[in-house]
């Protein structure tokens, strides 16, 4: 909020007029009123309501340290319908097998980087992150400037602990600060946006953020997905697969979506996305590869998933403890076909 200018010279202040003295209390009343409103949105802790979002717009894709690209909110109505057949994509058989490049990939939901203490440990999440040397991170539960993470950016510090480029997409306005999905690449980012995908009335918002990056001959797109949580939120998470199914499922570029799907192998969100995307675990990793809750993983939520247009490296998909967060990470390796 910026405070109103002072005047060098105040002087002899005019005597009000009678209709002043009648607008001004009323001008003060409106003030309050709006100010509390703020308060209430911006500290609730279940974020806000569409009302609410609409009439407070999020800011802009952040990037560490600059801003590019516009949020968009997607429109339910264009939601397509849920098919009768939902079987996993395939292979296109026009791609080569032979790698042309390999990726290193984590997604991460890093809890806002407070440990069970309640403790903001963004330095131990930066070393986990580092242990596996990645090209593209996903994270999941980012603040920027929340009293709860004692008003850091957490993106901008985790791109400079690591030495990567960050790009923030907020979905919600939380205790006094944003909440959202973040990506950090090792190459440069050509363009980013983040999609607000559709949500229940009262539910916390959630997004699709994509980063389009260059990498050497290729356009790859890389998106961070973080879907409603618990029972409440069952029909918003098929809403969201929906939606994020329809942005990513007609790309010809190398595409990865990872992220925290709050869904089980099977689940209705799932079968949606794999119905254009493979999986990672399920192609190149072994066991369940569960990642919540943290100490004893019984639930598979967090997922790299990839169209045919890449390949996964037999073996290398695995699940990676924190010392921090309350999910595990998933660290996986995909080579770029060549012809595709």
């Amino acid at each position: 909020m910026h405070s109103g200018e002072v005047p060098d010279d105040p002087g002899r202040r005019p005597r009000p007029s009678r209709r002043a003295l009648y607008v001004a209390p009323v001008a003060v009343l409106g003030l309050v009123a709006a100010v509390a409103i703020a308060i209430r949105v911006i500290g609730s802790p279940d974020g806000p309501d569409s009302a609410a979002t609409s009439a407070t717009p999020l800011p802009s894709v952040l990037t560490a340290p600059a801003s590019t690209a516009p949020t968009r909110m997607a429109q339910l109505e264009d939601r397509p319908s849920v098919g009768p057949e939902l079987g996993p994509a395939t292979r296109d058989p026009r791609c080569a097998t032979r790698a042309s490049r390999t990726l290193r990939i984590l997604q991460f939901n890093i809890h806002a980087g407070i440990d069970s203490s309640g403790r903001v440990d963004l330095n131990r999440i930066a070393a986990e992150i580092e242990s596996v040397h990645p090209d593209l991170v996903s994270l999941n539960e980012v603040d920027s400037g929340t009293l709860r993470s004692g008003g850091l950016d957490e993106t901008a510090y985790l791109a400079g602990a690591t030495g990567l480029h960050g790009v923030y997409g907020p979905n919600l306005f939380y205790d006094g600060g944003l909440f959202g999905n973040a990506i950090l690449s090792r190459y440069p980012v050509v363009q980013s946006h983040n999609l607000l995908l559709p949500v229940a009335l009262g539910l916390e918002h959630r997004g699709l953020l994509t980063a389009t990056l260059r990498l050497g001959g290729h356009t790859v797109s890389f998106s961070s997905l973080h879907l409603s949580d618990g029972s409440d939120g069952r029909a918003s998470r098929t809403a969201q697969a929906e939606t994020v199914a329809q942005a990513v499922g007609h790309t010809s570029r190398p595409t990865l979506v990872a992220g925290d799907l709050n869904s089980v192998p099977g689940d209705l969100p799932e079968r949606l996305l794999r119905q254009h995307l493979l999986d990672s675990q399920e192609q190149g990793g072994a066991g369940n590869g569960d990642t919540v809750p943290e100490p004893d993983p019984r639930s598979r939520f967090d997922y790299v998933l990839y169209n045919d247009r890449l390949a996964v490296v037999p073996g290398s998909t695995r699940v990676l403890p924190s010392a921090v967060s309350d999910h595990r990470a998933v660290f996986t390796q995909l080579v770029l076909r060549r012809g595709c």
